[in-house]
């Protein structure tokens, strides 16, 4: 078992059950997590890595999935990465549940998947609604490689891990700043780091 301490209390990591995942989506929007028909295919094949409070009860689940995964979101992960490797590795669907819980959620899920890929490639994939989430994804080793809808559906983030800039001076953007953001991602850029500034979070792209 994982456990991510976060003051004042701990939050314990394990596998969740389908009937606990389920449960957890109830009431989300996400649009990864539709239709049902599709959540029980990554159910299927996927395992469930969620953190609990004190009473074991989720605060916070997301799927974990191979990249070769007979799923919508895999395939479309698969069609962007292209090359022999496309169907290697493993990749995190976005987290749902308790906003204040994603922190101790991507650290305890990132390991489980870093520990299941053993140096094969791993990705991210972070709905754009949910930009709070993206320094959290790069806090864990993951670097932004795109903007762009996944299996035609709403605009997602998606990240790879271990991803190695070279050694130049960034260029720093902000997040809000969408299209400049874009154009340097389809040049090659990748982003690596995030800060704080008067225009709210900049981040900090590198030529990968």
């Amino acid at each position: 078992m994982i456990q991510v301490c976060e003051p004042p209390r701990t939050r314990q990591a394990r596998r969740l059950s389908a009937e606990e995942f389920c449960q957890l989506i109830r009431s989300e929007v996400s649009c990864v997590y539709r239709p049902r028909s599709e959540v029980l295919r990554m159910l299927t094949v996927g395992e469930v890595w969620g953190v609990c409070g004190a009473r074991r009860v989720p605060d916070a689940a997301c799927i974990l999935l191979p990249m070769d995964a007979d799923t919508a979101a895999a395939a479309a992960l698969r069609s962007f990465v292209g090359g022999r490797n496309a169907a290697d590795g493993y990749f995190l669907a976005p987290p749902v549940g308790r906003a204040e819980a994603f922190p101790a959620l991507l650290e305890a899920a990132a390991a489980r998947q870093k520990a299941l890929a053993r140096h094969r490639p791993r990705w991210a994939v972070a709905e754009c609604t949910a930009e709070e989430l993206l320094p959290l994804y790069l806090q864990q080793g993951f670097a932004l490689r795109a903007i762009r809808p996944l299996d035609s559906l709403a605009p997602c983030f998606w990240l790879q891990a271990d991803c190695l800039g070279q050694n130049v001076p960034p260029v720093w953007v902000p997040m809000t700043d969408r299209v400049h953001l874009a154009i340097l991602l389809a040049k090659g850029y990748a982003a690596l780091e995030s800060r704080e500034s008067p225009q709210g979070t900049v981040l900090a792209l590198y030529p990968v």
